[in-house]
Protein backbone atom coordinates (compact mmCIF):
# COMPACT_ATOMS: atom_id res chain seq x y z
CA UNK A 1 0.00 0.00 0.00
CA UNK A 2 1.30 3.43 -0.87
CA UNK A 3 -0.24 5.16 2.11
CA UNK A 4 -2.02 7.74 -0.01
CA UNK A 5 -5.59 7.92 -1.14
CA UNK A 6 -6.17 7.42 -4.83
CA UNK A 7 -8.81 9.08 -6.89
CA UNK A 8 -11.75 6.92 -7.93
CA UNK A 9 -11.14 4.72 -10.96
CA UNK A 10 -9.51 6.77 -13.67
CA UNK A 11 -11.73 7.78 -16.56
CA UNK A 12 -14.94 7.67 -14.53
CA UNK A 13 -15.59 11.37 -15.03
CA UNK A 14 -15.25 10.91 -18.79
CA UNK A 15 -17.96 8.28 -19.25
CA UNK A 16 -19.79 8.46 -22.55
CA UNK A 17 -22.98 6.88 -23.82
CA UNK A 18 -24.29 3.92 -21.89
CA UNK A 19 -21.63 4.25 -19.20
CA UNK A 20 -22.81 7.75 -18.38
CA UNK A 21 -26.38 6.48 -17.86
CA UNK A 22 -25.15 3.56 -15.80
CA UNK A 23 -23.21 5.94 -13.58
CA UNK A 24 -26.26 8.20 -13.15
CA UNK A 25 -28.43 5.20 -12.27
CA UNK A 26 -25.78 3.90 -9.88
CA UNK A 27 -25.61 7.27 -8.14
CA UNK A 28 -29.41 7.36 -7.83
CA UNK A 29 -29.42 3.85 -6.32
CA UNK A 30 -26.66 4.84 -3.87
CA UNK A 31 -28.57 7.95 -2.79
CA UNK A 32 -31.73 5.88 -2.31
CA UNK A 33 -29.73 3.33 -0.33
CA UNK A 34 -28.30 6.10 1.85
CA UNK A 35 -31.77 7.53 2.47
CA UNK A 36 -33.01 4.06 3.41
CA UNK A 37 -30.10 3.63 5.84
CA UNK A 38 -30.97 6.98 7.45
CA UNK A 39 -34.58 5.84 7.76
CA UNK A 40 -33.40 2.59 9.39
CA UNK A 41 -31.31 4.56 11.89
CA UNK A 42 -34.33 6.73 12.72
CA UNK A 43 -36.50 3.63 13.13
CA UNK A 44 -33.90 2.10 15.43
CA UNK A 45 -33.64 5.27 17.54
CA UNK A 46 -37.42 5.57 17.86
CA UNK A 47 -37.68 1.91 18.85
CA UNK A 48 -34.86 2.10 21.41
CA UNK A 49 -36.12 5.34 22.95
CA UNK A 50 -39.67 3.97 23.01
CA UNK A 51 -38.48 0.78 24.65
CA UNK A 52 -36.40 2.56 27.31
CA UNK A 53 -38.74 5.46 28.15
CA UNK A 54 -42.23 4.08 27.66
CA UNK A 55 -41.75 0.33 27.31
CA UNK A 56 -43.26 0.55 23.80
CA UNK A 57 -40.76 -0.36 21.11
CA UNK A 58 -41.69 -0.36 17.44
CA UNK A 59 -43.38 -3.70 16.84
CA UNK A 60 -41.29 -5.76 14.41
CA UNK A 61 -38.41 -3.30 14.37
CA UNK A 62 -35.81 -6.05 13.88
CA UNK A 63 -37.72 -7.42 10.87
CA UNK A 64 -37.93 -3.97 9.33
CA UNK A 65 -34.24 -3.28 10.02
CA UNK A 66 -33.16 -6.59 8.49
CA UNK A 67 -35.18 -6.02 5.33
CA UNK A 68 -34.29 -2.34 5.00
CA UNK A 69 -30.57 -2.68 5.57
CA UNK A 70 -30.32 -5.57 3.11
CA UNK A 71 -32.04 -3.55 0.40
CA UNK A 72 -30.00 -0.43 1.24
CA UNK A 73 -26.68 -2.28 1.21
CA UNK A 74 -27.45 -3.83 -2.18
CA UNK A 75 -28.24 -0.36 -3.54
CA UNK A 76 -24.57 0.62 -3.08
CA UNK A 77 -23.19 -2.24 -5.21
CA UNK A 78 -23.71 -0.57 -8.60
CA UNK A 79 -21.94 2.64 -7.58
CA UNK A 80 -19.00 0.76 -6.03
CA UNK A 81 -18.73 -1.22 -9.24
CA UNK A 82 -18.84 1.82 -11.53
CA UNK A 83 -16.18 3.55 -9.46
CA UNK A 84 -13.99 0.43 -9.43
CA UNK A 85 -13.86 0.53 -5.65
CA UNK A 86 -14.53 -3.06 -4.64
CA UNK A 87 -12.07 -4.58 -2.23
CA UNK A 88 -9.10 -6.16 -3.95
CA UNK A 89 -5.69 -7.31 -2.88
CA UNK A 90 -3.16 -5.56 -5.09
CA UNK A 91 -0.23 -7.00 -3.16
CA UNK A 92 -0.17 -10.03 -5.47
CA UNK A 93 -0.27 -8.01 -8.71
CA UNK A 94 2.24 -5.22 -8.05
CA UNK A 95 4.87 -7.08 -10.05
CA UNK A 96 2.61 -7.28 -13.12
CA UNK A 97 2.56 -4.87 -16.02
CA UNK A 98 -0.35 -2.44 -16.29
CA UNK A 99 -1.66 -4.50 -19.22
CA UNK A 100 -1.62 -7.65 -17.07
CA UNK A 101 -3.51 -5.88 -14.30
CA UNK A 102 -6.07 -4.58 -16.81
CA UNK A 103 -6.64 -8.13 -18.03
CA UNK A 104 -7.09 -9.41 -14.47
CA UNK A 105 -9.42 -6.52 -13.63
CA UNK A 106 -11.41 -7.26 -16.77
CA UNK A 107 -11.72 -10.93 -15.85
CA UNK A 108 -12.72 -9.99 -12.29
CA UNK A 109 -15.37 -7.60 -13.64
CA UNK A 110 -16.72 -10.32 -15.93
CA UNK A 111 -16.90 -12.74 -13.01
CA UNK A 112 -18.69 -10.10 -10.93
CA UNK A 113 -21.10 -9.53 -13.82
CA UNK A 114 -21.88 -13.24 -13.99
CA UNK A 115 -22.26 -13.57 -10.21
CA UNK A 116 -24.58 -10.57 -9.94
CA UNK A 117 -26.66 -11.68 -12.93
CA UNK A 118 -27.00 -15.11 -11.33
CA UNK A 119 -27.98 -13.54 -7.99
CA UNK A 120 -30.52 -11.27 -9.69
CA UNK A 121 -32.06 -14.20 -11.53
CA UNK A 122 -32.14 -16.48 -8.47
CA UNK A 123 -33.51 -13.68 -6.25
CA UNK A 124 -36.33 -13.05 -8.71
CA UNK A 125 -37.07 -16.78 -8.81
CA UNK A 126 -37.00 -16.96 -5.02
CA UNK A 127 -39.33 -13.96 -4.73
CA UNK A 128 -41.76 -15.75 -7.03
CA UNK A 129 -41.58 -18.95 -4.97
CA UNK A 130 -42.01 -17.04 -1.70
CA UNK A 131 -44.98 -15.18 -3.19
CA UNK A 132 -46.63 -18.47 -4.18
CA UNK A 133 -45.97 -19.89 -0.70
CA UNK A 134 -47.48 -16.80 0.92
CA UNK A 135 -44.66 -16.45 3.43
CA UNK A 136 -44.90 -13.40 5.73
CA UNK A 137 -42.84 -12.02 8.59
CA UNK A 138 -43.85 -13.06 12.09
CA UNK A 139 -44.32 -9.69 13.78
CA UNK A 140 -45.56 -7.41 11.00
CA UNK A 141 -47.04 -9.90 8.50
CA UNK A 142 -45.06 -8.30 5.69
CA UNK A 143 -44.90 -10.54 2.62
CA UNK A 144 -41.29 -11.74 2.46
CA UNK A 145 -41.23 -11.71 -1.34
CA UNK A 146 -41.32 -7.90 -1.39
CA UNK A 147 -37.87 -7.21 0.12
CA UNK A 148 -36.37 -10.11 -1.84
CA UNK A 149 -37.75 -8.66 -5.06
CA UNK A 150 -36.41 -5.22 -4.07
CA UNK A 151 -32.88 -6.66 -4.26
CA UNK A 152 -33.23 -7.60 -7.93
CA UNK A 153 -32.86 -4.13 -9.52
CA UNK A 154 -29.66 -3.42 -7.56
CA UNK A 155 -28.20 -6.80 -8.44
CA UNK A 156 -29.14 -6.44 -12.12
CA UNK A 157 -27.71 -2.92 -12.31
CA UNK A 158 -24.52 -4.13 -10.65
CA UNK A 159 -24.23 -6.83 -13.32
CA UNK A 160 -24.57 -4.20 -16.06
CA UNK A 161 -22.05 -1.93 -14.35
CA UNK A 162 -19.60 -4.82 -14.00
CA UNK A 163 -20.02 -5.64 -17.69
CA UNK A 164 -19.29 -1.99 -18.47
CA UNK A 165 -16.16 -2.14 -16.30
CA UNK A 166 -15.02 -5.33 -18.04
CA UNK A 167 -15.41 -3.70 -21.44
CA UNK A 168 -13.52 -0.66 -20.13
CA UNK A 169 -10.65 -2.85 -18.90
CA UNK A 170 -10.43 -4.91 -22.07
CA UNK A 171 -10.57 -1.79 -24.26
CA UNK A 172 -7.81 -0.22 -22.16
CA UNK A 173 -5.85 -3.40 -22.77
CA UNK A 174 -6.39 -3.01 -26.51
CA UNK A 175 -5.33 0.64 -26.36
CA UNK A 176 -2.20 -0.33 -24.46
CA UNK A 177 -1.35 -2.98 -27.05
CA UNK A 178 -2.01 -0.54 -29.89
CA UNK A 179 0.28 2.06 -28.33
CA UNK A 180 3.04 -0.51 -27.79
CA UNK A 181 2.94 -1.73 -31.41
Amino acid sequence: MSGSFKEPQEGVEHHHGVARYLLQAAKAFALAGGALFVAMVCLSVVSIVGRKLWSTPVNGDIELLQMGTGIAAAAFFPYCTMMGEHLRVEFFTTWMSSRGREILDGIASLLLCLAMALLAWRSSMQASEIYEAGEVTIMRNIPVWIPVLCLVPSLALTALCALNRAIHHFMARGATQGAAA
